[in-house]
């Protein structure tokens, strides 16, 4: 399953970059991850849970920082498996950064989703539907950090 878009960010490319290279803040921002650890400066493990409209699965996840181009770009790899059904995911993540003007950055992605298992069987329309709301969760939860940033500084 492939899924792309974008959303803009009121700060410096710089500082988006920033956090998107800081697990840690980052973590904080992906709805359902309780948990997250690095493993290495490229690889880290996580718990997450996530809540499909009947059920609520909860995954250990590895993800891995397979290339990154300094202030521009990057690639992750996500590997994922349910604690209590069969299967597993992989998502393949490329990101961009793109300076619309100074002090507003957007940031456009590309997810190919992949499932196996009992996670396929819930099917591509459901898991879309999860997928594209969690990402747009993900892109609320990266702007209110920045505005509540700026708030501080302010």
């Amino acid at each position: 399953m492939k899924l792309s878009d974008s959303f803009t960010i009121q700060a410096s490319k710089a500082d988006v970059w920033s956090v998107f290279m800081d697990v840690e803040k980052l973590s904080g921002c992906v709805p359902g991850c309780k948990e997250v650890k690095m493993s290495s400066p490229t690889r880290y493990e996580a718990s997450m849970e996530v809540k499909i409209q009947f059920m609520t699965i909860q995954f250990r996840v590895t993800g891995e920082l397979k290339e990154a181009v300094e202030g521009e770009a990057l690639q992750v790899e996500m590997t994922g498996q349910p604690v209590a059904l069969a299967g597993l995911f992989r998502n393949q993540l490329h990101l961009q950064l793109i300076e619309e003007q100074p002090g507003t950055t957007r940031v456009q992605y590309e997810m190919d989703l992949q499932m196996t298992g009992r996670l396929a069987s819930l099917g591509d329309i459901l898991m879309k539907g999860t997928v594209k709301k969690k990402a747009e969760e993900f892109a609320t939860n990266v702007q209110t950090l920045f505005q509540s940033s700026q708030e501080i500084y302010n």
